[in-house]
């Protein structure tokens, strides 16, 4: 057994730092919208549609958070790389990350050495939250479903 190098800790770290805040954002915004709707007196459709966008929101936040901590890895600490273009700036990370995270994966960008860790675990992470996402909208529709639509 060899002792990992510097720069596997590093990515193995960060992304463990990064679900953990991306699953603790989630949980959170979630437990405020599901606050914010049982409070809430207005019309059915105006609660469902700021659930809706909140959800949205809530994962770009998320999507913004791995594009931010693969651009950390890469672009500051040259722990791995992103392929596919010439260069990169931090929207290109941002786009990269939103991909992985739908598990979409367009195939135009692709990321090499130990920084594919990170964005192999971001594709379970953004499909477990995204996941999560869809019961707790159920949920919340069935709970709160009115003849009003």
């Amino acid at each position: 057994m060899t002792i990992p190098y510097p720069e596997h800790i590093a990515v193995v770290s960060t992304t463990f730092v990064t679900v953990v805040i991306a699953v603790m954002l989630h949980y959170e915004a979630l437990w405020l919208i599901s606050r914010q709707i049982d409070k809430s007196r207005r019309p059915h459709r105006q609660r469902i549609l700021a659930m809706v966008f909140s959800v949205i929101m809530t994962h770009i936040a998320e999507i913004w958070l791995f594009g931010i901590a693969g651009w950390w890895l890469t672009a500051t600490l040259k722990i791995g790389a992103l392929q596919g273009y010439d260069s990169f700036n931090l929207l290109d990370y941002i786009f990269f990350s939103a991909a992985t995270y739908t598990t979409v994966g367009y195939g135009d960008i692709y990321a090499t050495g130990p920084v594919r860790f990170l964005y192999g675990t971001l594709a379970l992470t953004g499909f477990v939250l995204i996941t999560w996402s869809a019961s707790f909208t159920f949920i919340e529709m069935q709970k709160h479903w009115r003849g009003d639509r």
